[in-house]
């Protein structure tokens, strides 16, 4: 054997014999560095619920619109108490987050529970901007009546939780979008105002009643006086 192959197997052992103690830790370190990711996404989508309210965060019932239980193709209004405080961005990032995760069953979410609202911004003409992760338009089911209810989801909350608000712009990862995925404009600011849900229906007025019936005293009503006939004079020539 040469001495050039006898160093090369040497260096092939010693570099075998070092990867054998270098293994352990690095696959150590992208465990731990995969935790750290995890660790910082669940952060960043954690939403403060009612259970964890901030000190100073007062609980304030905002109608979150949610899918329907008894119709999945209408959204139905759910007040919820939230800690949304006095801030404009978190107000807004509270009941679009809750809007996101805290669906009360999975079927009754109108946005893809993979959504990140990445930043919100309120501008002095009462413009609001939410910008969404790219989950919102690439995961949710294209289509023009499941896309109608996500953005009629988000304006109805954005516009319940803040009422200042009067027109909303939907970005998609920082940048303006045409439609959310094939079928709903997104190139202009949609009207908050247009968009908040009908008054219910005033009841149905009582039908009017009959005549009254005349009260009952316990005393049997008085017989009717029978007024006799007036006499007949006799005609002449009769006695």
């Amino acid at each position: 054997m040469s001495r050039a192959l006898r160093i090369t197997l040497l260096l092939l052992l010693l570099a075998v014999v070092a990867g054998m103690y270098e293994f352990p830790a690095l696959r150590t370190q992208l465990l731990r560095f995969e935790r750290q990711q995890q660790n910082e996404e669940e952060a960043r989508r954690e939403v403060i619920r009612p259970g964890s309210e901030a000190p100073q965060a007062k609980k304030e019932k905002v109608a979150i619109f949610w899918l329907s239980a008894d119709n999945p193709r209408e959204l139905a209004g759910v007040e919820t108490p939230l800690p949304l405080g006095g801030d404009p961005a978190e107000r807004a990032r509270v009941a679009l987050e809750t809007l996101i995760t805290a669906a009360p069953t999975p079927e009754q979410r109108p946005l893809p529970l993979e959504t990140t609202l990445l930043a919100f911004y309120l501008l002095p003409d009462g413009t609001a901007v939410a910008d969404f992760s790219d989950a919102l338009s690439h995961q949710i089911p294209s289509g023009i009546s499941t896309e109608q209810l996500a953005v009629d989801a988000i304006a109805r909350t954005l516009h319940a939780a803040l009422p200042q608000a009067r027109r909303l712009k939907i970005l998609i990862g920082g940048q303006e979008s045409e439609t959310l995925a094939g079928h709903v404009d997104l190139a202009g600011a949609l009207d908050l105002g247009a968009m908040t849900p009908a008054a219910p229906p005033a009841a149905s007025p009582a039908p009017a009643a009959g005549p009254a019936a005349p009260a009952k005293t316990g005393k049997s009503p008085a017989p009717e006086e029978k007024i006799p006939p007036p006499a007949t004079k006799p005609h002449r020539g009769e006695r």
